[in-house]
């Protein structure tokens, strides 16, 4: 059944017909040698059910007027035939809509059809929260992707408390068509603004700080929500329809989701918004229903809920309910290349980059350690399905190689792939395997020459992505350590 239905319309007693000088349709006005007659028109409702269409016919007429019986001043709109429409107040009320025939030399003909509207509550009146589970927020490049479990971002299962100021936000529908922000005491900030240092919990940034006067309105033969009104949003602020906003002064007076869709028990919300080259998909609970609470689940069985679960599909002996990972028992061997030579991206025996980042949180599973050996620190990674490093962008120019030395008990190859998301035309990212020799350090010598097009891609790196090897045997955990990732 359609979430918001038709309007029903009741056509009442009697057809009112009139022209400017007679009580008959066909009278000719004082000599007029030109009549209309036959005047009639039909009406219908379509989009949210308030928008309602009339079609005019006559004999001898060559244009219409139709009055749509409203107080406003917009709601009478000309025509030459074809059908026109008027949006109604999303309320149950009766109008007289009025037609008028005209024709050069003839007298007007006018009739008038009192129509009853009936709007029934939409199934999005309501309040509404971030769906209380992981990939309530998705963002990637395609459907087909997000079907295979895959992202370029997306909110764990314990995002639900580190961003409880986010997943607490209400996003409000009402019945009179406005539409509020409730963002309490604080939000989620992010780095993505320009004017946020950290990312964190923190005062709302105007006028994205439920002050905004806004709108809505449901077209369910298209699965659209149209949001208007400059700073009122749905999920995430800063997402726009085709960009991701930097500086909340580009705020936009209208925002439109597609692919929605309501559960058939009411009680789940799902939009798409066009961001770029990707898009972002939201998923909300009604307020009050069970996935607008945080999970009770246990789903590995260890002992730890999902929610105070870091690897909640693994049962673990950890207190964070991961697997205990054996780590190596010595550090690999310190480099011995000079600083000069070298760019260095991770390593105690050289100068750091201004910025590095061993955990950035891109959406995956993967566990992090920052472990130390003997006074030497290591990266350690487990439940591998993808994890990276992003830093402040290391210039290639001069460099021929990329060093890494890489331990691993149960991954006989890791996918290196280096990223430059300063290239011209976009991110660009290409990898390959490096091959490993299990229980001890490998020391890895890569040419930068073997990863396709990347020193054409503008020289600058700033990211590494890591993977289970394409071809690779992986047992165990999928664990690594890796230390000493400098290009030289």
């Amino acid at each position: 059944m359609s979430l918001l239905k038709k309007m029903s319309f009741l056509l009442f007693a009697s057809l009112l017909i009139v022209s400017c000088s007679s009580d008959s349709d066909d009278d000719t006005g004082g000599g007029s040698t030109i009549t209309i007659s036959n005047l009639d028109f039909s009406v219908d409702a379509s989009g949210s059910g308030n928008i309602v269409s009339v079609l005019p016919t006559a004999d001898g007429a060559t244009s219409y007027s139709v009055d749509f019986g409203t107080d406003a001043t917009d709601d009478v709109i000309a025509t030459v035939g074809p059908a026109v429409s008027y949006t109604y107040p999303p309320v149950s009320a009766s109008y007289d809509i009025t037609v008028t025939a005209s024709a050069a030399g003839a007298d007007d003909v006018t009739k008038t059809t009192t129509v009853n509207v009936v709007v029934e509550q939409s199934d999005l009146v309501g309040q509404w929260v971030l769906l209380h589970e992981a990939r309530a927020l998705w963002v990637g490049e395609t459907m087909e992707v997000y079907a295979a479990g895959g992202q370029w971002w997306a909110n764990s299962l314990s995002d639900l408390k580190s961003r409880a100021c986010f997943f607490d936000d209400i996003y409000e529908f009402k019945d009179d068509m406005s539409f509020h922000n409730i963002l309490g005491d604080a939000t989620w900030q992010e780095v993505g603004w320009d004017a946020v240092a950290e990312e964190g919990c923190g005062d709302a940034l105007a006028p994205f700080d439920g002050t905004a006067t806004a709108t809505w309105s449901h077209n369910t033969e298209d699965g659209t929500i149209t949001i208007d009104g400059m700073g009122a949003f749905l999920g995430i602020s800063r997402v726009a329809n085709g960009v991701e906003l930097k500086d909340p002064a580009n705020a936009k007076e209208s925002l439109t989701y597609s692919g929605a869709v309501i559960s058939d028990d009411k009680n789940q919300l799902t939009v798409h918004i066009q961001m770029g080259a990707g898009f972002w998909q939201f998923k909300f609970a009604r307020v009050g229903s069970a996935g607008a609470q945080l999970p009770t689940t246990d789903v590995d069985g260890d002992g730890v809920l999902d929610i105070d679960d870091d690897c909640p599909d693994v049962a673990g002996e950890a207190a964070n309910g991961c697997p205990v990972v054996a780590t190596p028992d010595t550090a690999p061997a310190a480099p011995t290349r000079d600083q000069s030579e070298v760019s260095s991206i991770y390593s105690d025996s050289y100068t750091a980059p201004e910025a590095f980042d061993a955990y950035p949180n891109w959406g995956q599973e993967t566990q992090f350690a920052a472990i130390d050996i003997d006074g030497n620190n290591i990266l350690g990674y487990s439940q591998l399905n993808y994890q990276g490093n992003a830093f402040s962008g290391v210039d290639l120019t001069g460099k021929t190689m990329i060093h890494m030395d890489i331990y691993s008990g149960d991954i006989s190859a890791l996918k290196v792939v280096l990223i430059n998301t300063q290239a011209d035309g976009g991110t660009f990212e290409t990898g390959l395997d490096a091959s490993l020799e299990n229980g001890s350090w490998t020391s890895v010598d890569i040419s930068l020459s073997d990863f396709a097009g990347f020193v054409e891609s503008g020289g600058n790196l700033d990211q590494i992505k890591y993977e289970v090897g394409t071809d690779a045997t992986a047992t165990g955990d999928k664990s690594f350590f890796i230390d000493n990732i400098y290009v030289y």
